[in-house]
């Protein structure tokens, strides 16, 4: 979007290492636990919903892994069904909620998704058809959830190419492609945002607005940012190209990325990123670049994308690339890695991006 920014947009990563078959519940509060150091305790009596990091930095978005408290490699959709949430109403839906007015921040977070039942029959009644399967199964969806400073719900996105783990407990693709929101973030880094999406190209509408930055967010979900099925022709690079055509500010990313490879001699550097896969994201964002060394009107600001991953090893057999990044395409062609966290550890990545 072009508009002038006020400040520096702050983001935030919370990587962590979530095991399907676990208590959820535990692995929330665990979550918590390494986002209390970035806030302060209440000093007055509203001050629960502006919370600022003792840090002193408080994030504008806070972005957590895909599946990010159940877990990612559910074998069967019966191993997932306890863990399934109705849509934008479950317990990390809550979460989020919750943790939006502490921090005072826009929140985006991963989890599986099952419609109402309700909703489904109502769908087949319009379609003029009665399905058992429908009522008795239903599609489940690879989702996330983005939530506003005052917890106000503001969209819903499920993952439109599913990777062979998702297919394996069931998940249906999203049919409404990639996607793609405004996003209005406080003109002031010290106090809370005020409520969250407008509508492309929505202009301000009173001098409290004026001081505000709209912002507009590419949204996906890991395998979203491979070829389609790894089918495609790896140029066909449909999210970046989706990114580009829709003048993306920022890119997120919810991720629950392999590593690449496994070292037979356990020597892989736990303590540093998985540089393979960090080159490897920016690497399928190359319309993102190429935008900016094109002939003719091109894209002025700069472009940011954040992956926030999980980390660690699920089922002894699988592990993760941790590594969540944040990188910025800039105006001259180059990509610079503004920050990056460990493969192997759970932790809290924040920092400043210039759009």
């Amino acid at each position: 979007m072009n508009q002038l920014r006020t400040r520096p947009l702050t983001v935030a990563c919370l990587q962590i290492n979530a095991h399907w078959g676990t208590d959820v519940l535990s692995t929330i509060r665990h979550a918590d636990s390494l986002l209390t150091p970035f806030w302060q305790p209440p000093t007055g009596p509203c001050s629960s919903t502006n919370r600022i990091p003792s840090s002193g930095k408080k994030p504008d978005i806070l972005v957590l892994p895909e599946l990010a408290f159940t877990g990612y490699g559910f074998p069967s959709r019966a191993a997932i069904a306890p863990y399934l949430e109705p849509t934008v109403r479950g317990i990390t839906t809550k979460w989020a909620q919750r943790t939006a007015r502490r921090i005072g921040c826009h929140v985006i977070v991963g989890y599986p998704e099952r419609p109402e039942v309700g909703n489904i029959l109502k769908a087949n009644e319009e379609e003029g058809e009665e399905r058992k399967e429908e009522e008795e199964e239903g599609p489940i969806y690879n989702s996330a959830v983005v939530v506003g400073p005052c917890g106000t719900v503001l969209y819903n996105y499920r993952k439109h190419f599913l990777y062979e783990a998702d297919e394996k407990w069931g998940a249906s693709p999203g049919q409404d492609g990639f996607g793609c929101l405004d996003l209005k973030i406080s003109g002031s880094s010290s106090s809370p945002a005020v409520s969250g999406a407008t509508t492309a190209g929505q202009s301000a509408q009173s001098d409290k607005d004026k001081e505000d930055m709209q912002i507009r967010v590419v949204l996906g979900l890991c395998m979203d940012l491979n070829p389609e099925k790894f089918e495609a022709p790896f140029t066909k690079f449909e999210f970046g190209n989706f990114a580009v055509m829709n003048r993306a500010d920022i890119i997120i990313m919810p991720m629950a990325w392999l590593a690449f490879g496994h070292d037979d001699d356990g020597k892989e550097v736990e303590d540093e990123p998985d540089w393979r896969t960090v080159h490897y994201w920016a690497r399928r964002l190359t319309p993102v670049v190429s935008q900016y060394a094109q002939a003719g009107p091109a894209k002025t600001s700069n472009t940011i994308f954040v992956a926030s991953n999980r980390c660690g090893t699920e089922d002894k057999t699988v592990t993760y690339a941790g590594s969540s990044s944040v990188l910025r395409f800039c105006n001259d062609a180059s990509v610079q890695l503004i920050a990056s966290l460990p493969k192997g550890s759970e932790g809290v990545l924040i920092t400043d991006v210039e759009i």
